[in-house]
């Protein structure tokens, strides 16, 4: 079957969560035979130099330089409108224009979509023969930033999440199939029908189970790093609590600042030889600020995370804002780190506290939890070994995938329902209007 799917940037380096999934959808796809043309946004010069490396896992890819400022123009142009303003932002004529060229040289019979975003590239007559992956349920996120956030940002971020959400209703009633990462997800949907849920699919995200292997890497090591991340290896008895993700993400970024103000201080007064490490892109600079705390270390980009994880006495994700299935949760289990994590996390993973890792909902909780892991090397054993016990039975992607690829070749078989297909143009074609 000869498929296009939509990614909302490049999935090759596939190292953070919206890459991982749709590369892992794409090799899948074409493990199966079948003839896969990727159509993707590249932000910046390194993402679209991308292309040749993509090409040798399918049939086309295709890249379009993301237009940063005319995707913010956009979106704040939106605000009158009807249109999510995150929709309007990745609303692009050369994308549009390279859909009907690609359809056209390589006769596509079925689609795949990742983010929401996305769905506005889909041809009216291809609405019923295309699976979205909305992987999160994004409207919800918006809504939490808005309660975080002070007037005019908060209403901004209402406005969006109120829109995507009746965006995301239109999608699930609309396209043949559309999958979630967790129930939870789903959940939050609460005005669908059993009709729209037939087409609802939770499909969770794995981790690669061979690469985040706990032999990966001594736990020690500094001499296989790169000559400038050597200095965060400097005392090999350090006791290293380490957090991993894209620092230019807010929720991430929110985390750290508060677990390293808020709950590292305690720990460190008990273990003076304790470190955090930061490590991920990007920081922002009250990430980069983190640095001048004792023991504290933002790392910025590295070029493996492994060397960190085997490392660490204990991997902590204490995101208070956190949606779906956190990859840097199942790679810290994958790798076995024993973890500790906020509810939302956890119930995101799909794990139990405290048989597989550790919850914590506040400062005491959290400083109590490390300070416990720290402190007693046989509880630090069994979480290790129940982590990644965890990870091999329920997050290895191939039968995740083969469930995802199911859809997909069901969908290429539909034939569109009598009726629906001139709504459903008549839909298509308003959306491109309020976006336009």
């Amino acid at each position: 079957m000869k498929i296009l799917l939509f990614s909302h940037r490049t999935p090759y380096p596939p190292h953070k969560g919206n890459q991982i999934r749709p590369f892992n959808v794409l090799t899948s796809l074409v493990a199966r035979g079948h003839e896969v043309h990727l159509l993707a946004f590249a932000d910046g010069e390194e993402e679209l130099k991308t292309k040749t490396k993509l090409e040798e896992y399918c049939a086309s890819a295709t890249l379009i330089s993301l237009d940063h400022l005319g995707g913010k123009i956009r979106a704040l142009l939106s605000l009158p409108t009807n249109t999510p303003p995150s929709v309007a932002y990745f609303n692009s004529p050369a994308m549009h224009r390279e859909v009907k060229r690609i359809v056209a040289d390589y006769g596509i019979e079925a689609m795949v979509v990742y983010s929401s975003t996305m769905c506005q590239y889909v041809p009216p007559d291809f609405i019923n023969h295309t699976v979205v992956d909305m992987a999160d349920t994004d409207s919800e996120k918006w809504l939490d930033y808005a309660q975080e956030k002070m007037p005019p940002m908060s209403w901004i971020y209402q406005i969006e999440g109120t829109r995507l959400r009746q965006y995301e209703y239109w999608i699930v009633r609309n396209f043949g199939y559309s999958s979630l990462h967790t129930q939870r997800e789903i959940n939050v949907l609460t005005e669908l029908t059993a009709e729209d849920h037939k087409r609802l699919i939770p499909i969770t995200n794995g981790v690669d189970l061979e690469k985040f292997r706990p032999d990966a890497f001594p736990a020690f090591a500094p001499e296989r790093l790169p000559e400038n991340e050597r200095r965060f290896f400097t005392d090999p008895d350090a006791l290293r609590i380490v957090f991993t993700g894209a620092m230019d993400y807010y929720p991430n970024a929110e985390a750290c600042v508060w677990f390293a103000n808020q709950i590292f201080p305690t720990i460190r007064a008990q273990y003076p030889n304790a470190q955090f490490l930061i490590v991920g892109s990007k920081p922002t600079p009250q990430v980069v600020a983190l640095n001048e705390l004792p023991g504290v270390l933002a790392t910025g980009f590295v070029d493996d995370v492994r060397p960190y994880l085997a490392a660490a006495r204990v991997c902590v994700i204490p995101l208070r804002i956190a949606r779906g299935v956190q990859n840097k949760a199942l790679e810290a289990m994958a790798s076995g780190r024993a973890v500790i994590a906020t509810p939302d996390v956890i119930t995101g993973v799909g794990a139990t506290a405290p048989e597989h890792l550790l919850m914590a909902r506040d400062e005491k909780e959290f400083a109590e939890a490390v300070l416990q892991v720290l402190s007693d090397d046989a509880l630090r054993l069994r979480l290790e070994n129940a982590a990644r016990d965890f990870v091999e039975r329920e997050c290895s992607w191939n039968p995740l995938m083969a469930r995802f690829a199911a859809l997909v070749e069901d969908v290429g078989k539909n034939q569109p329902k009598t009726g629906e297909e001139e709504n459903l143009a008549t839909d298509s074609h308003r959306l491109t209007q309020m976006i336009s």
